[in-house]
């Protein structure tokens, strides 16, 4: 579970670093391909799926924890997830404004 909540942590700081590796040219030629831009289009649509699991997924198990009374309960796991899902959100919707047609 640890290794999920990292990489789904990880998609939107990705998907920022590929739009403006692609922007200065620092990919190397990369965003100048079929290739770049299918992994730009996959990040884009996979980011917020990603982080919409994990928040279900962390909502699911803090309910559990309060129906059976556990007193290491904490909101601050799906707080997180609420976080990271609003993250995924704004900068799907940053590069969905920013994209031009050439």
């Amino acid at each position: 579970m640890a290794a999920f909540r990292i990489l789904v942590a990880l998609l939107p700081q990705l998907l920022i670093v590929l739009d403006v590796g692609g922007r200065y040219d620092l990919l190397f030629g990369l965003n100048r391909t079929d290739a770049g831009f299918s992994i730009l289009i996959a990040l884009f649509l996979v980011t917020p799926i990603a982080t919409i699991v994990l928040l279900l997924v962390e909502v699911i198990r803090y309910l559990v924890k309060v129906k059976r009374k556990d007193p290491a309960q904490s909101f601050l796991m799906p707080a997180v997830a609420i976080f990271l899902f609003l993250e995924a959100l704004a900068v799907d919707l940053y590069m969905l404004f920013s994209f031009k047609m050439h």
